[in-house]
């Protein structure tokens, strides 16, 4: 079992008809926000208990639970790569992905899951050592996306990028200081873009398989952008190039 917390992921949780045991609630929390739990809950015959701030603290492991949690029968489902080629060719558009090459921080990890989903991508790749994995926080930070959206954990980041090159999937780095940018580079393609972890950037046998870098452009005076901000500024202008605004 696993224990989202919180109260969009909550929400999320019970609107994407995932396994759930139970709901929690604070006692004495009210308002639009619990009364909408409470509402799916009981339309999905859902349990919902009552108890003390105390034992939802416990419960979820954290006082950011906002009065909410939930408690899921099941752990959070990954993908795996073929999987997401499927999904991408079942669906007939051009193949938009992310790769995140050793996130660790969850906070980064679910923002850029949230950003990924907002943008349509077709999947995220996560590695499975030494990066963060979906978590309770990365659910939270994610604001219930990643209930939404494929995300493969694969052993080998660089296998997986070569098993898209196979596809025709063009792979963009996103780094300081190559020579193409955001703004200039054509995204407009089959695409998957690469995100660095939050000390190391792209390692280098991860970056060897990549087709092509872009920076992102900085015009003041901090020269650059955490993990979740460099994703944010590639998935929307490679968005906003392929739906035909550039």
């Amino acid at each position: 079992m696993r224990t989202v917390y919180g109260v969009n992921p909550v929400l999320e949780a019970l609107r994407a008809s995932v396994a759930i045991d139970r709901i929690l609630i604070s006692e004495g929390r009210t308002g639009k926000a619990p009364a909408e739990v409470l509402r799916l809950a009981r339309e999905k015959k859902i349990e919902v208990s009552r108890m003390p701030e105390e034992e939802l603290r416990r419960i979820s492991g954290t006082d950011r639970h906002q009065g909410v949690a939930a408690v899921l029968h099941e752990e959070f489902k990954y993908y795996d790569i073929e999987d997401l080629i499927a999904i991408w060719k079942e669906k007939g558009n051009q193949a938009f992905f992310l790769i995140l090459d050793s996130i660790q921080d969850p906070q980064n990890l679910g923002s850029l899951v949230r950003t990924a989903n907002a943008a349509g991508v077709h999947g995220i790749i996560i590695p499975k050592d030494r990066a963060s994995e979906v978590t309770a926080a990365v659910v939270k930070a994610a604001a219930g996306a990643t209930e939404h959206t494929r995300i493969a954990r694969e052993v080998n980041i660089s296998r997986a990028i070569e098993r898209l090159k196979e596809e025709g999937v063009w792979v963009a780095a996103v780094e300081a200081g190559c020579k193409d940018t955001v703004w200039s580079a054509d995204l407009d393609r089959d695409l998957a873009i690469v995100i660095g972890s939050e000390g190391m950037g792209i390692r280098r046998l991860v970056r060897e398989r990549c087709d092509f870098c872009v920076s992102i452009p900085m015009a003041g005076q901090v020269n650059s952008l955490n993990a979740a901000q460099a994703g944010a500024v590639a998935l929307f202008e490679a968005l906003r190039q392929r739906s035909g605004s550039r």
